[in-house]
């Protein structure tokens, strides 16, 4: 075999290389045609669960004050509207007192309006009077409505409101209460903590808002499309690509890639998962070992008639060890699967000077 060798690879030009029947028996050389097949694998993904960019909340402190009371932990599930963490506040104090007075002062202001409107419209009070009435109607009800807008901003609801305007009791305690169905992901604040207004108390994220995202290089994510079907590798679990990032990162020079998937309920945040790209037609797929190395370049080498013709492809891989081909190839072609080695070989020139 040695002695053949030298002899192939002693006149090895880009040319196809001339390998008889009874060579290749010698050199162990097999050939497999290229497969073509619908919804193959086109390659794989490793992607992270995490939370759709509005699935996620940060839920910080409303007014400045003393965190006094917490109902929850990290990994909680919780309801919408259930209470999280109770802040004592002395400013919710005066939130509170200044709604009820600005109330007050707009049910007056509304009887003093309604009252001269009537006596405007008999003639009965002058113009001025009138306009001073509707003024300070309107006032009041702004004045009002910003009070009970601040009340809402703080964490107040309709049922507080409606407790607070039927009892007047106003209460140092502001609950804070969960805006949706979440899971808690973190608790930041401990018990005592003095609050000055702008700290993260909990965060809080939506498990049926879950995404996939991947952080790829730029090539890799040149061969993907949005609206691409995956599938979780070892599962049934399907996903469609929604976003390929346009901006490329100028560090790392990657780029984002988000995905939706079909059942996000399946899936935990945080968890690592691998996926298959699936085309939508079907695809040429080699096996692996058809592909060898050569001047940097992916090759194959190609049945020819007398010979093998080695030819530059453009393929990825996939994790079922076949390749997916990109350019290069067609249906009809068939390729070495077995003795490649023998062949890069030869088209080096190996051997060909040597004793």
């Amino acid at each position: 075999i040695a002695l053949l060798l030298m002899i192939l690879t002693s006149s090895i030009t880009a040319a196809p290389l001339s390998v008889s029947v009874e060579e290749r028996e010698l050199l162990g050389i097999t050939v497999e045609g290229v497969s073509s097949q619908n919804q193959a694998g086109t390659g794989s993904l490793t992607m992270r669960v995490v939370f759709a960019p509005d699935g996620e909340w940060a839920i910080k402190t409303p007014l400045p004050g003393i965190l006094s009371r917490s109902f929850v932990q990290e990994g909680d599930r919780v309801e919408v509207g259930e209470s999280l963490l109770i802040v004592r506040s002395p400013a919710f104090v005066d939130l509170q007192r200044d709604y009820l007075k600005s109330r007050a002062e707009a049910r007056l202001a509304e009887a003093t309006w309604a009252r001269d409107r009537k006596l405007n419209e008999a003639g009965s009070i002058s113009e001025r009077r009138w306009q001073e009435a509707r003024y300070q109607y309107d006032l009041a009800r702004a004045e009002y409505a910003g009070n009970k807008g601040q009340l809402l901003l703080a964490g107040y609801g309709q049922t507080d409101l409606d407790q607070l305007n039927g009892d007047a009791e106003i209460s140092p305690e502001l609950i804070v209460r969960a805006p949706a169905n979440a899971i808690v992901l973190e608790r930041s604040a401990m018990l005592g903590d003095q609050l000055h207004g702008d700290e993260m108390l909990v965060r809080l994220g939506a498990p049926d808002q879950l995404v996939l995202e991947a952080i790829l290089s730029r090539s890799a994510a040149a061969h993907l499309r949005e609206g691409a079907r995956l599938r979780l590798n070892d599962g049934d679990t399907g996903a469609v690509i929604v976003f390929i990032s346009s901006v490329v990162d100028p560090l790392s020079q990657t780029v984002s890639v988000r995905a939706i998937p079909d059942q996000p309920d399946s899936l935990s945040p945080g968890q690592l998962s691998t996926w298959n790209v699936l085309s939508s037609e079907p695809v040429l797929m080699v096996p692996a070992a058809a592909v060898v190395k050569l001047d940097g370049k992916d090759v194959v080498y190609r049945e020819v008639p007398g010979g093998f013709e080695p030819r530059q492809v453009e393929v990825r891989s996939t994790t079922g060890g076949s390749w997916i081909v990109l350019e290069g190839l067609g249906e009809q072609d068939r390729l070495v699967v077995s003795g490649t080695a023998v062949l890069k070989g030869m088209s080096m020139g190996l051997g060909g000077g040597e004793d």
